[in-house]
């Protein structure tokens, strides 16, 4: 009840000013009420919005029949929908919550019948971003068949790629103008998929079991994403090449990836000098006139550089010799001296199809830089190039392609996995999504992707491969957050194998598992 003084004019017209009284506080109560009403309105969307982000829930899951595959393999697939933003919206499966569809396949071998769901069971979290799950064979090969001897095997398509709500060129921009875009593009990150991941595990496993992950690069990345908010869902984890930056810039990284390149470039043309001359002449050639591509796109020198991206996995030395074994138009493997540089269409073909993975899933080149976004580490700002132009005069400076005198003398250096902002002027589809990569590069509210506090002396058994010269994520920084840990983390440092080694070798797999059950001799950092 509310009691408002009458003022003292009021007894001029006693009976207009006690109905004007009644009505004025019957106004104000109603607005009191509806003030304290969207007050308890925001606490209780606050209290959903918390309950979600500690618990995450699928709002619908839609599993499909089981499938008996060659082999003895049975697969069952299996489509979630979850809150495109986790910390948005109010927990209701209400038209008006964008949603976003998740997709895992999951693999068990048809020997263990009925006791299937008994099994521990194992989500595989592709590298990237932006790639999905690889699609098994059968009967099944690699890590994935000793896997399968004791696990129930998921193959999880992250958000936006495969068939998760794939994140296209066509489907961003569907989604609005550039700030529709980039904020839409916002919840693909490892947190979304994180959550998305702790869902599947609540709607898959019976009551208080526990997942095995194991993260290959990237996926290493959203592992410890997995670690840092609800390690109490995790058995195990067990990484190749993954274990990500911690507390480390996009800048800094990026320092280190140029100075592995230094050396892979070095050692590339150790091995094949005969490509000093040809890969330069190429080079200076598309600085002076670029070439377009069959589908669309420019092949220029900065693109061109782009190709040592290749040389990370165990067979990228011999796969960038064969481009390069007879670039020329008719097949020459150079070109007659005082003739005019002419690549043939088949290389440029190849090139193009090295490269396709940048428009084809285009997360890996918008949202790449994103994933060192965290904490205090914000925004990128387009890390990689700002490195690269700190290091004029030196191998990786394309304006000394302008020195004819030295032609064929000083190498050309390739570049790593980094991205550029002008990558969306030399491929085709990627320039529709300028604005919005711009708008990501220079974003600065990032949510943390790590809580190193909860890192810290994880009791969570941790196995790690570490390449030793990996060129993708840096030997340094991944011991440095194997210290991090502690003791329950054991680490494999190894340079038998590249950034490819659980592809590779189907013993890592089993390597990193006994390690991670203190059976396999190794030491804890």
């Amino acid at each position: 009840d509310f009691q408002i003084p009458r003022p003292a004019e009021a007894s001029t017209y006693p009976r207009a000013r006690e109905k004007l009284d009644q009505r004025s506080a019957q106004r104000m109560h109603s607005a009191v009420v509806m003030m304290l009403a969207a007050a308890a309105g925001k606490a209780a969307l606050a209290s959903v919005t918390r309950s979600r982000l500690l618990e995450p829930r699928a709002l619908r899951h839609v599993a499909g029949r089981e499938t008996e595959l060659a082999g003895g393999l049975v697969q069952k697939e299996h489509t979630f929908t979850c809150p495109l933003d986790w910390a948005a919206g109010d927990g209701s499966s209400s038209p008006e919550e964008p949603t976003i569809n998740v997709y895992c396949r999951e693999l068990v071998l048809a020997k263990h019948g009925a006791n299937a769901a008994q099994l521990p069971c194992l989500i595989y979290l592709q590298g990237g971003p932006g790639f999905p799950a690889p699609r098994p064979g059968a009967p099944p090969t690699g890590w994935l068949a000793r896997a399968l001897t004791e696990y129930r095997v998921l193959l999880l398509d992250q958000r936006g790629v495969g068939r998760s709500t794939p994140a296209t060129v066509e489907t961003i921009k569907s989604r609005g103008d550039a700030e529709a875009q980039a904020k839409y593009l916002a919840c693909l990150r490892a947190d979304s998929i994180v959550r998305d991941c702790e869902a599947i595990r609540r709607e898959l496993l019976i009551e208080g079991r526990k997942l095995t992950l194991l993260g290959q690069s990237f996926g290493g990345f959203v592992a410890l994403s997995y670690l840092s908010l609800y390690p109490e869902s995790l058995e195990r984890v067990l990484l190749t090449c993954g274990l990500a930056p911690v507390g480390e810039s996009a800048e800094a990284v990026y320092k280190k990836t140029f100075e592995r390149m230094r050396e892979r470039n070095r050692r590339f043309y150790q091995r094949y000098p005969e490509h000093v001359a040809k890969v330069r002449l190429i080079a200076r050639s598309l600085l002076n006139e670029p070439v377009q591509l069959p589908s669309g796109g420019m092949l220029t020198a900065r693109r061109f550089s782009m190709l040592g991206l290749l040389l990370g996995s165990s067979s990228g030395f011999e796969t960038l010799h064969q481009l390069f074994e007879a670039p020329f138009l008719g097949g020459l493997p150079m070109p007659e001296v005082g003739t005019p540089v002419r690549l043939s269409r088949e290389f440029l073909r190849d090139v193009e199809g090295k490269q396709a993975g940048f428009e084809t899933n285009p997360i890996y080149w918008i949202l790449h830089e994103s994933i060192y976004a965290s904490g205090e580490h914000q925004p990128t700002q387009w890390a990689a190039e700002r490195v690269r132009t700190s290091l004029a005069g030196l191998e990786f400076d394309l304006s000394s392609l302008a020195d004819a005198t030295s032609e064929f003398e000083k190498p050309f250096y390739f570049s790593g996995e980094m991205v550029y902002s002008w990558m969306s002027e030399d491929f085709s589809d990627l320039s529709d999504l300028r604005d919005a990569a711009e708008l990501l590069a220079s974003k600065a509210d990032w949510p943390a992707l790590y809580n190193e506090a909860q890192l810290r002396d994880c009791k969570v058994p941790v196995a790690a491969l570490v390449a030793y010269d990996d060129i993708y994520v840096e030997r340094e920084f991944s011991e440095k957050v194997a210290s991090l840990l502690g003791d329950k983390c054991s680490v494999w440092v190894s340079n038998q194998f590249a950034h490819s080694g659980l592809r590779d070798d189907p013993a890592v797999f089993g390597k990193l598992l006994e390690m991670s059950k203190g059976e396999g001799g190794m030491i804890p950092c």
